[in-house]
């Protein structure tokens, strides 16, 4: 008889040193495994395009942009030319003018032109009447009908030279007539300051209370001129003479004659 012995097989204890090995290992895992989860929860996840059709676009507070290349050029002292290029989105321009200072917005000043062209000219401007620099202000409308605000602007000098020629004028009839005691002369000062008044009415300042100043000017200038005119005229007219002066004027001359007789004699 056979007897078998058993025999258990014993497992190995680990090293200390296998043991750290295991752990370093282990730890390399999990920081990786944590870095896989924050990218994940992280980074975008990658979605397919929007075609054009789903892709709204707004900018908000904008509608058209401004003219460009805004030009004011003389032609002639009855005629400015205006031209632009239109601004990004605009259908149409509005260009509107004032004497001595920039339209403040779009109903102040006259109206120049509107519409969906790139060039005009002012008619309406007469530069040989006005002193001070004509200002032009041009505002885009989009097709929606909305304005933008900022606009574009440009300015041309008026030249003056009836103003000043009837300023010069009047200014030496006004004292011819005073030096010379000439009525008419004065007459002429008077209706010449009325004129120059309204000439510059308007068109000189851009304070209104100036602008009417200078209408008050010429209109006091030319009250002053009237009057002096009369009064000229009413002391230049000779007296009425009493029958006793008319008698002794007429002694007088026949007394003078008497004695240039005499003389020659």
């Amino acid at each position: 008889m056979v007897v078998r012995h058993a025999t258990r097989k014993m497992c190995s204890v680990p090293t200390a040193e296998a043991a750290e090995k295991h752990f370093q290992k282990m730890k390399w895992l999990r920081y990786a495994l944590l870095v896989t989860i924050v990218l994940l929860t992280f980074l975008p996840t990658p979605t397919k395009a929007a075609t054009s059709a789903d892709v709204v676009i707004t900018a908000s507070g904008y509608i058209c942009g401004v003219p460009g290349s805004f030009t004011v050029y003389y032609i002639s002292d009855y005629e400015v030319g205006l031209s632009w290029t239109k601004g990004a989105d605009a259908a149409n321009t509005m260009i509107r003018a004032a004497y001595g200072r920039l339209p403040k917005d779009r109903n102040d000043g006259y109206l120049v032109y509107y519409g969906s062209n790139t060039t005009t000219s002012d008619t309406a401007v007469n530069l040989d009447e006005t002193a001070s620099e004509v200002y032009y202000r041009a505002w885009s409308q989009n097709s929606a009908g909305k304005w933008e605000e900022q606009g574009a602007s440009g300015l041309i000098e008026g030249i003056g030279v009836t103003a000043l020629v009837i300023g010069i004028i009047c200014l030496g009839l006004t004292i011819a007539g005073f030096v010379l005691k000439n009525p008419l002369l004065l007459l002429s000062a008077g209706i010449g300051w009325i004129i120059f008044g309204i000439l510059l009415y308007e068109k000189a300042f851009e304070n209104q209370a100036m602008n009417q100043a200078v209408l008050a000017l010429g209109l006091v200038l030319a009250l002053v001129s009237f009057v002096s005119s009369l009064t000229v005229f009413m002391r230049g007219r000779p007296a009425k003479q009493s029958l006793e002066e008319r008698d002794y004027e007429e002694y007088k001359r026949r007394v003078i004659e008497a004695t240039r007789r005499r003389y020659y004699e």
